[in-house]
């Protein structure tokens, strides 16, 4: 009994081991010109603009195909919205975003965002939904907070919760960048 206990436990260190994958950040083809800031508690996410702008027009396309459902994203502030308030936050995000004036779009996740602000917390959300594929693909600059230290690799590691794999994110480190689970596994238990 102590063999086969032992040997189930090296099988789970074993496959636990097997499940992260190594990401190394990709040098951008040209500087940022207009960057976005997702402060988390340990690191700084700094992706270029143009990156949430691709995903809002194609968004805007998918969107208007599934008559304005909110069932379209994954973020858990989106669950309570009818197809109404779907569509006008989503114009009021998209002509947010699209608006040249608006230089300076940072986040906090310390700091407060109401889901119908008049400035770019109305973007969070959406911010929130590209960073998982931003992360897994390294198309983005990481800084670890406290030391400044430019990242040039991070952990993804898969997190299994009630059937679905969401995906972790941590510095060599250990310390955590993001996790996907944080603002999509409610959403997902109520559907």
């Amino acid at each position: 009994m102590k063999t086969l206990l032992l040997l189930l436990t090296g099988i789970a260190c074993s496959w636990a081991a097997t499940a992260q994958t190594v990401i190394k950040v990709q040098p951008p083809s040209e500087p940022f010109r207009d960057s976005i800031v997702y402060q988390g508690d340990n690191a700084v996410l700094i992706f270029d603009r143009q990156h949430l702008l691709d995903y809002m027009i194609t968004m805007d396309t998918t969107l208007r195909n599934n008559k304005n459902s909110n069932k379209v994203f994954r973020n858990i502030q989106f669950a309570r919205l009818n197809n109404n308030d779907m569509a006008n936050h989503f114009l009021k995000a998209y002509c947010f975003v699209e608006d040249t004036l608006n230089k300076e779009i940072s986040f906090r996740t310390d700091k407060m965002n109401l889901l119908w602000a008049e400035d770019c917390g109305i973007l969070m959300p959406y911010v929130e939904e590209i960073l998982p594929d931003l992360l897994a693909t390294g198309n983005l600059k990481i800084v670890e907070r406290g030391s400044k230290i430019v990242q040039p690799a991070y952990k993804l590691i898969f997190e299994p919760i009630n059937n679905n794999n969401y995906r972790v994110f941590r510095m060599n480190n250990g310390k955590e960048i993001f996790r996907e689970s944080t603002f999509c596994v409610e959403q997902i238990t109520h559907r």
